[in-house]
């Protein structure tokens, strides 16, 4: 087990001794501006708390089953994590099967995230499938997001996996699975379809889903589009569909009166 150390704490007392050692040679603005250098000195200065290694040492000589656990009970002791544990995790190549593994098991929301963030750090390949239920079950909203943009990230390895899950998807989750398909390079009918039975469905979504369409890029949704904005539309939503119109090669030209909507006065700063 690794014994659980406050290197933060280590690291205030080295900037103490730096600022003891220059006074009246340097000026607080100064000191401040020097913290990132100071920490990478502090990384090689070796410390007794450490048994005599420096903080760039010390965690390297550990498995990374033993740093994920030395990991997970900072957070349960409410330690500060420090930069040099996670380094150390990350310059293990071994660590992808371990850091998989753990996000396999249910964990708390922080570790969970630090799990996550470690996994993009090492840009290994995700766990579709799990960070499918991130994304669409009883999770936080905070580990739903991450994974989300994970699969975004993803999205063309995600893309039969995120199709597939919609139809038993809840409601409000399906925003994040048309988020992903949204970023599939590959253009498809079974992906297009489903992007615009969401925008034609989710009308009270419309810049939400115009944005998708956009950033999916097939031009067959224009004529969607335009049935969109000549109807009955607020200002914000007027603008989000012309945009979406123009990005995909298309155009809107009809004059649209906005003068009494809250929202065009608002962002023309008319009372």
């Amino acid at each position: 087990m690794i014994e659980i150390i406050n290197l933060d704490r280590l690291f205030d007392k080295y900037i103490e001794k730096y600022v003891l050692d220059n006074v009246g040679k340097v000026k607080p603005e100064e000191i401040e501006n020097k913290i990132p250098v100071l920490y990478e000195e502090f990384g090689c200065v070796s410390q007794k708390e450490l048994g005599g290694k420096t903080p760039n040492e010390f965690y390297r000589a550990f498995s990374p089953a033993e740093l994920l656990d030395c990991l997970s009970e900072h957070i349960e002791k409410d330690v500060p994590v420090s930069d040099f544990l996670i380094e150390a995790i990350t310059a293990n190549p071994d660590s992808v099967k371990a850091v998989k593994a753990a996000l396999m098991i249910e964990h708390d929301e922080q570790f969970t995230a630090y799990l996550m963030n470690i996994l993009a750090d090492l840009k290994a390949e995700i766990p579709v499938e799990r960070y499918l239920e991130f994304a669409l079950y009883d999770y936080p909203d905070a580990i739903g997001e991450l994974a989300t943009e994970a699969l975004t990230l993803n999205a063309d390895k995600a893309r039969d996996k995120v199709l597939k899950s919609f139809d038993l998807a809840a409601e409000d989750k399906k925003d994040r699975l048309s988020e992903i398909l949204a970023s599939v390079k590959e253009k498809s009918d079974d992906v297009f379809d489903k992007l615009v039975y969401e925008f034609v469905k989710n009308k009270n979504k419309i810049p939400l889903y115009a944005n998708y369409l956009a950033k999916y890029g097939d031009e067959r949704a224009i004529p969607f589009l335009k049935t969109a904005i000549e109807g009955k539309v607020n200002y914000q939503e007027f603008e989000e569909l012309k945009f979406a119109i123009e990005v995909l090669g298309g155009e809107y030209t009809e004059k649209r009166d906005f003068t009494e909507d809250a929202i065009y006065k608002k962002v023309k700063g008319k009372k």
